[in-house]
């Protein structure tokens, strides 16, 4: 099986990757898994580490991050693609990826390809809203659209903040936000020219 995981939603793209890993190494071990960092080796090593047999186990999982920065690899990618051995799952993990490439028509029509776009302030706001509820909380709809003009658009960082927020009350609101988070200068700079 070839995954491909693409978009710029990094925080849902690495959730996804947590996911597929933590089933693969319950069934197969820690040692069935390989990590590589395509900006650091080379192609040969690349194509070492698909190629090559499991250790100790019967299957494998290599996870390839950001393979466009191989230039070897996408000339190779679609007969590559081909030749990957039933004993080896891989993950390609492409954070930006040019769609105009004809490596990204060889990953979309050879892999399992999901991706994972940015997302504006409204569909923040109710993956905001949602998280609160998985963690037993609550926050309303308008207060999750007030955090992120507070915070920011950063998926990372609004997601430590009702975590942090959670530990101070189940229940988020306004006045908690507004004592317990601090305005990045982009919502000052807002606020000024509403002042002004």
């Amino acid at each position: 099986m070839i995954i491909t995981l693409a978009g710029l939603n990094k925080f849902l793209l690495l959730e996804e990757l947590g996911r597929l890993t933590n089933e693969f190494t319950k069934q197969y071990g820690d040692m069935a898994l390989e990590k590589i960092d395509c900006e650091e080796v080379g192609f040969e090593r690349i194509l070492e580490s698909i190629q090559s047999l499991p250790f100790l186990a019967n299957k494998k999982m290599v996870i390839l991050r950001s393979p466009s920065a191989n230039k070897k690899f996408i000339e190779q990618a679609t007969a590559l693609l081909g030749e990957v051995p039933q004993s080896t799952e891989l993950v390609i993990v492409e954070p930006k990826l040019d769609k105009r490439l004809s490596y990204f028509k060889a990953l979309k029509n050879r892999t399992e390809f999901r991706e994972f776009a940015g997302m504006d302030a409204y569909s923040l706001a109710k993956w905001l809203v949602a998280r609160a509820k998985e963690r037993g909380g609550n926050i309303g709809g308008p207060d999750a659209q007030y955090l992120i003009e507070r915070v920011g658009t950063n998926q990372d960082m609004l997601a430590r903040e009702v975590d942090k927020l959670l530990t101070y009350n189940n229940e988020i609101t306004r006045s908690n936000i507004d004592s317990l988070t601090q305005a990045t200068p982009q919502s000052t700079i807002f606020e000024l020219l509403d002042a002004a």
